[in-house]
């Protein structure tokens, strides 16, 4: 019973131990342990806090204020030149002051609006770090897919050339080989130990990559095709980029906070209005009054009329930042709608491309097999069959390459039109 119990044990944690990483699993790892994103969440609670405070400038403000002396006078004389007893006052005040700021400008209207448009952009821009994560997140999963694939294909190849080194050996020890074939056959086994080592390293470069990205080692992971959300014509695709991609949202709100910057800076040529009430109460206030109370109401209006031409250099600077934007804006429109239509263009031929390499690699496999048949019977030399076979070797990994470099494409396409997301891959 012991021994029973011992057996599942060891199977339960090897099946632990060999538990498959999904592309789910691994974009959710990612976007919770990525450092990046929780900066960008940090910032945009710190973007949260200046549009809350460029609220607060509507309300008014309070003060409470209290003071109290001790105050000793001596050796007084009139103007006639006589002399008064001198005398001790403890005066003390007490005051409450209600200040409200009637209009500014429009400052602080403009103020809000630039803060409001900042916290948008925070918004925008944690979006699109997520975008990226999970845009690196899926190349760096297929990366792996591909490079432990291309360490299998030379393993295959290291075995099979290995084999006809010795057989090559063999032959020659006997009179069916010569000495050129066996130089060659070794030739071809170093050549093939050579890759076999440099695709061990970039695997293990790869995997290094991977888990510093996502945070979790890459075991087990699983070939699947990215489901995905795509538009049907390159129009659709078009609108799309326009009005959801991320580079170009956060431009155009940007140009929305140098607007209202403009208005910042026009409010400094507007009068200023406040209005205050305070109530202050006194004691001791002289030698002949003991108590006072003083309440009032005061308006004040302020109107800069010369700031030594700060005011209108500080508006043309604000213009000239907008204008600057506006160039921006449709330049990175332009970038980014020739990067997309490369894009999109790969995108509707990787099926065929996939297909192509396939077929590729087919052809191959059965050139190669007819190859060692033929130098079986004498048809074809030892050169030829390991030749055939390194023609099979890069068939086989261009045709990996071409399916991962598919999915990546899809990808890409979904992360320019600004529906990369988890819901979109089909994932969450």
């Amino acid at each position: 019973m012991k021994y029973i119990i011992h057996i599942v044990l060891v199977f339960l944690l090897l099946n632990v131990s060999v538990k498959a990483l999904s592309l789910k699993e691994a974009v959710n790892d990612s976007l919770s342990n990525n450092l990046s994103l929780k900066i960008e969440a940090i910032n945009v609670d710190m973007a949260e806090e200046d549009y809350l405070q460029s609220t607060t400038d509507y309300f008014p403000t309070i003060t409470l204020s209290g003071s109290m002396s001790e105050n000793d006078y001596s050796d007084i004389k009139s103007q006639s030149g006589s002399a008064t007893n001198g005398y001790e006052l403890s005066p003390s005040s007490k005051s409450i002051v209600l200040s409200q700021n009637v209009f500014s400008g429009f400052s602080r209207f403009y103020s809000s609006l630039s803060t409001k448009e900042q916290l948008h952009i925070q918004n925008l821009t944690q979006s699109k770090v997520t975008q990226d994560i999970i845009l690196e997140t899926i190349d760096a999963y297929y990366n792996v897919l591909l490079a432990q694939k291309i360490v299998q294909s030379n393993k295959d190849n290291f075995n099979s050339v290995s084999e006809r080194f010795n057989a090559t050996s063999k032959e020659f020890e006997v009179g069916l080989a010569s000495k050129t074939d066996v130089a060659q056959s070794d030739a071809f086994l170093n050549n093939s130990k050579i890759n076999l080592l440099d695709a061990k390293i970039n695997l293990k470069n790869t995997m290094n990559s991977f888990y510093n990205l996502i945070g979790t080692k890459p075991n087990n992971l699983t070939f699947s095709e990215v489901e995905s959300e795509i538009p049907g014509t390159f129009e659709e695709y078009k609108e799309l980029v326009i009005s959801n991609n991320y580079t170009i949202r956060i431009v155009d709100s940007t140009l929305n906070v140098y607007n209202a910057n403009i208005g910042i800076a026009r409010s400094a040529l507007y009068p200023q209005i406040n209005l205050s009430a305070s109530r202050t109460e006194l004691e001791e206030y002289s030698t002949t009054i003991d108590e006072l109370t003083n309440e009032e109401l005061q308006a004040t209006v302020t109107w800069p009329i010369f700031k030594s031409g700060k005011s209108l250099s500080n508006i043309r600077k604000a213009k000239k930042q907008k204008n600057s934007q506006i160039i921006l804006i449709q330049k990175t429109t332009n970038e980014t709608l020739s990067l997309a239509e490369n894009i999109w263009e790969n995108y509707l031929i990787t099926d065929e491309t996939v297909e192509a390499a396939k077929l590729n690699f087919l052809a191959n496999k059965t050139a190669y097999e007819g190859t060692v048949i033929e130098e079986e019977v004498g048809e074809r030399s030892v050169l030829d069959v390991l030749t055939a076979r390194q023609s099979l070797l890069n068939s086989e990994i261009k045709y990996f390459q071409e399916q991962k470099d598919r999915e990546i494409t899809k990808a890409q396409v979904m992360y320019m039109s600004g529906i990369l997301n988890l819901s979109s891959l089909g994932i969450n």
